[in-house]
């Protein structure tokens, strides 16, 4: 019975992780960030909102993360429970967590930098912020790719759980 209990709840903790991932991702994305930049009419207030949301969306990333990752280990020191299946679930869990950690603490740090220190204002162009309004273009279209990557990881992970067969 213990068992069974620490596995459902472990089954539970996953899926409930990657739904959350998953919906913190795709509403950011559809329903906080594009309308924000499309209805404000400055830039640097948008972006100020958005990073705001986005500190809140990475919190929630990390909680699912730390979920996904607890069950992850559960059922892999349970040697019944090292199936192909388990194993591609476990690969992708630690693709997604190793690229949040990326994207969502590295890549967030230095764009928070150059948003707050370096650029201050995106509304207007001033040559001398010229360099720091680059590389964080770079970093915001890189940060894009790895979120939406995450997004579909977390989607494939859900569609993996739908296969598996439960005991």
């Amino acid at each position: 019975m213990g068992k069974y209990l620490l596995n459902s709840i472990c089954s539970f903790l996953e899926i409930l992780g990657a739904g959350i991932w998953v919906g913190a991702l795709a509403t950011f994305g559809y329903a906080v960030a594009a309308p924000v930049f499309r209805n404000l009419p400055s830039v640097t207030q948008a972006g100020q909102i958005t990073a705001l949301v986005l500190h809140r969306i990475n919190l929630m990333e990390a909680v699912a993360a730390g979920m996904m990752v607890l069950a992850t280990v559960v059922f892999l020191i349970q040697k019944e429970h090292r199936t192909p299946l388990r194993i591609a679930k476990s690969v992708v869990v630690g693709v997604m967590t190793a690229a949040f950690l990326y994207y969502g603490v590295g890549m967030m740090n230095r764009m928070e930098y150059l948003r707050t220190v370096e650029i201050k204002n995106f509304d207007q162009v001033e040559e001398s912020a010229r360099a720091a309004r680059d590389e964080f273009d770079r970093l915001h279209k890189s940060y894009t790719r790895f979120a939406k990557a995450n997004l579909f990881l977390g989607l494939g992970f859900l569609l993996l759980s739908a296969m598996e067969r439960k005991d």
